[in-house]
C-alpha cells in the first residue's frame, strides 16, 4: 500500500508538470540569460536583469538603431533624432541630457530611469562607475558598416526585436550591393571634415571611408606615422591640403562641424585649394555631418550612400536606390 501511494504521488507530480508545460529546462534558462547578455566594445560583459524598454542615447548610433527598431529613446543628448529619417518632430519631446557630448549630466540620465544607456568608445567609458546604481552601460565603437549591423542586431536581440533588426540589416546590405554592382568606380572621392582649417579625413579603415571604398575609388589609408584625428574618430587622421593635392581627388565631400562658416569656405583661403581638381570642376560638396559622421547606424549609412552616389555619379544614380 505504501509503495502504491509513492507511485501515485510521483504520477500526480508528473501530470502537474505536463499540464503546466513542465519546469524550465536548463537550455531554456540559458537561452533567456543569453538573450539579455552582451559584451560591448570595451570587452565588458553584462547580463541585464530584464528586457530593456527604457534606453538613454548618448550617441547618434543609438538613435539610429532605436528608430530602426521602432523604439523611442527615453532621453538623448543631441538633435539627430529630429531628422525626419529617424523620429522627426516627435524627437523634440524626448528628454534632453544636458552637458557636453564628452561629459553628459549623470543626474539627467538618472531622471530618465533607464534600463540601458548606450554610449561611444573613447568618450563615455568613464561614466560606467557613476552609472552603476542607475543602469548598465553599453559602449559601441563602429569602425565598419559590419559593426553597425552587428550593433543593430544585438540591440534587436536584447529588446526582443530581432526580426525587425534582421530585415533592416538585409535591406541595407541589398542597397549596398546594388550600388556596388552599378557603380562605374572610376572617380576618386575623399570625405574630409572639421571645424577649422586643421581638418581630418576619413581613411578606408574608418566607418564612412570604408563604406565609400565599397562603391568608388577611395585610396586614402592611415599608413605608418599618420597622426590620428584629435576627436578620436576611428580610422580618421589629421591631414593637409598639400597631401590632398598629391592624390588630387575628383570629388570632395566636406563635413563641416562649424555652423558659422562651412569648412570648404575656410579652406578656400589656402592657395593650394584652388589647385585641386575637384575645386576647378565644381565637384566640392558640403554634406550633412549628422548622417555622414554622427549617425553611424544603418539608416544614416544608407542615406549617406544615396547622397554620395548621386553626387559622384549623377548620370547613373539620378535617384536613390531602394
Amino acid at each position: 500500500m505504501l509503495r502504491f501511494s509513492r507511485v501515485l504521488a510521483i504520477l500526480l507530480v508528473m501530470a502537474f508538470f505536463v499540464a503546466c508545460g513542465g519546469p524550465p529546462s536548463t537550455s531554456e534558462t540559458d537561452r533567456t540569460t543569453n538573450n539579455l547578455t552582451f559584451t560591448d566594445a570595451t570587452n565588458t560583459t553584462i547580463t541585464l536583469p530584464k528586457q530593456p524598454g527604457r534606453i538613454v542615447c548618448l550617441v547618434g548610433i543609438c538613435e539610429d538603431i532605436l528608430a530602426t527598431l521602432k523604439l523611442d529613446p527615453v532621453a538623448v543628448n543631441d538633435t539627430l533624432g529630429q531628422n525626419p529619417a529617424f523620429f522627426g518632430a516627435k524627437a523634440k519631446s524626448f528628454a534632453v541630457i544636458s552637458g557636453a557630448f564628452f561629459s553628459p549630466n549623470v543626474e539627467d540620465i538618472a531622471k530618465a530611469n533607464p534600463d540601458l544607456v548606450i554610449g561611444l568608445a573613447n568618450v563615455h567609458e568613464n561614466l560606467r562607475d557613476a552609472l552603476k546604481p542607475i543602469a548598465p552601460l553599453y559602449i559601441m565603437n563602429p569602425t565598419s558598416y559590419t559593426d553597425s549591423i552587428n550593433y543593430l542586431k544585438d540591440i534587436g536581440r536584447l529588446t526582443g526585436r530581432s526580426n525587425i533588426a534582421n530585415q533592416a540589416a538585409q535591406k541595407f546590405l541589398n542597397k549596398l550591393a546594388a550600388y556596388k554592382a552599378r557603380s562605374p568606380k572610376n572617380k576618386t572621392a575623399l570625405l574630409m571634415y572639421g571645424s577649422d582649417v586643421n581638418f581630418n579625413i576619413f581613411t578606408a579603415q574608418s566607418l564612412s571611408g570604408g563604406l565609400l571604398a565599397q562603391v568608388t575609388n577611395y585610396p586614402w589609408t592611415a599608413g605608418s606615422g599618420a597622426a590620428p584625428a584629435g576627436d578620436h574618430e576611428p580610422g580618421a587622421i589629421s591631414y593637409s591640403l598639400e597631401k590632398v593635392l598629391a592624390r588630387d581627388p575628383d570629388v570632395l565631400l566636406v563635413g563641416s562641424l562649424n555652423s558659422a562658416q562651412p569648412l570648404s569656405k575656410q579652406l578656400a583661403s589656402n592657395p593650394v585649394w584652388s589647385n585641386l581638381k575637384a575645386v576647378k570642376t565644381n565637384q566640392v560638396y558640403e554634406v550633412p555631418s549628422d548622417i555622414y559622421i554622427f549617425g553611424r547606424g544603418t539608416i544614416s549609412l544608407g542615406l549617406a550612400l544615396d547622397d554620395a552616389m548621386k553626387k559622384l555619379y549623377p548620370d547613373v544614380f539620378p535617384h536613390p536606390l531602394s
